[in-house]
Formats: C-alpha cells, sequence, structure tokens
C-alpha cells in the first residue's frame, strides 16, 4: 500500500516527514505583539504547512527548501538577466538583510515585505515569470533560474570576508527618484551597470 506520507529533504541534513500536498517549516523564531501592545518573542516548533499558493508549490516541485526557494525566485526576478557580478550583488543584498534581522528572520518573510522588492508586485511583470522560472521555453532563462538556485548556497555559505557590501540592504535602477532622498547617496560597483547601492545608518 503507498504511503500518505513522503519524505523531505531539508538543510543540514534534517529529514522531516509531511502527510501528502504539505511541506515542513522548520523551528524559528518571529516577533509578536500582544492584545496590550507588549511585544515579544515566540519560538515557534517545527512544523507541516498545506500549500498556500503556487510558490508554496514549487518547493515540492523543485525539491528544495522553502528559504531555498524564495531567496532564488527573489534573485531571479530582480536580476535574472544581468551579469554574472550584478546577480551576486543583489544575492548579498538578500543576505545581509537576514543578518541584520529587521525585515525578519527568514527569506521568504524578508523578500515578502511590502515595498521591498519590487518582482513581488503582482502588477510588477517579472512577477509573472517568477511563477514558471527556467520554463519560458528558452536555454538563457533555464540557465538563468539555476544559477540563481546555486547562488543561494553559494551566498549562503560564503563566510563574511566574501561580502562585497557587508552592511548594505538597499539598491536601485535608473536615475535617483527625488521622492526617495536616500537614493542621493547610491555607490556603484564595477561590472554592475544597473543597478546602485545604497548603505543607509539604520
Amino acid at each position: 500500500m503507498q504511503s500518505n506520507f513522503r519524505e523531505i529533504s531539508q538543510p543540514n541534513d534534517e529529514r522531516q516527514m509531511c502527510p501528502a500536498g504539505k511541506y515542513w517549516v522548520k523551528p524559528h523564531t518571529r516577533k509578536k505583539v500582544t492584545k496590550a501592545g507588549k511585544k515579544y518573542i515566540e519560538n515557534v516548533k517545527g512544523y507541516c504547512c498545506c500549500y498556500h499558493n503556487l510558490f508554496d508549490q514549487m518547493v515540492e516541485i523543485e525539491k528544495i527548501s522553502s528559504e531555498h526557494l524564495y531567496f532564488s525566485l527573489t534573485l531571479y526576478g530582480e536580476a535574472r538577466s544581468e551579469n554574472e557580478a550584478s546577480k551576486r550583488a543583489i544575492a548579498w543584498i538578500i543576505r545581509n538583510r537576514l543578518t541584520k534581522k529587521r525585515w525578519g528572520d527568514l527569506y521568504r518573510t524578508i523578500v515578502l515585505k511590502p515595498a521591498q522588492f519590487a518582482c513581488w508586485r503582482k502588477t510588477d511583470p517579472n512577477y509573472k515569470k517568477m511563477q514558471t522560472p527556467g520554463r519560458d521555453g528558452s536555454t538563457a532563462d533555464k540557465n538563468a533560474w539555476q544559477r540563481c538556485k546555486e547562488l543561494y548556497e553559494e551566498i549562503q555559505n560564503a563566510p563574511e570576508t566574501e561580502n562585497p557590501i557587508p552592511g548594505v540592504c538597499h539598491y536601485f535602477s535608473g536615475p535617483p527618484n527625488p521622492k526617495h532622498p536616500w537614493e542621493k547617496k547610491y555607490f556603484d560597483l564595477p561590472d554592475v551597470p544597473r543597478f546602485h547601492f545604497v548603505k543607509l545608518d539604520k
């Protein structure tokens, strides 16, 4: 008889059993607020979660962790057609945000924060592309998606000494927007033609 459970590979050789149609969420902490307005840290045990959207289903399709997927999808949405130096720079931006903890303790939480990564806006043309990464029929797109997945592992496991933009968590493309005064403080990186970077004090 076929089992209703499947084994899911996780980072650091963790292995969990979840019912078919569900995926494993590893233990983590998250900020909460009581009804009285008091902030506290909640320790969340690992659990099996139902798929809520297409992107969660990709975890099973791609056979990678949720953290791996959301990191890679963001990199794909923001820089899939850019050169290697540009992809790596944006990958480090994502990791820097996790290191600072200001945006959350999980990559998924970080990249889905409103008004942060444009590719996650449903009105952004990249959002539709992210629903079928690497599957537009071209070799270039297939290779771009594969490279984005590889960069998650490379950047995630890289020592901080290899970080070309330590502490930098913001970037933009095009000329500085007058409505965003912080963009005037930008600097550029060699071999990164389209993106500008900003290191804010906070």
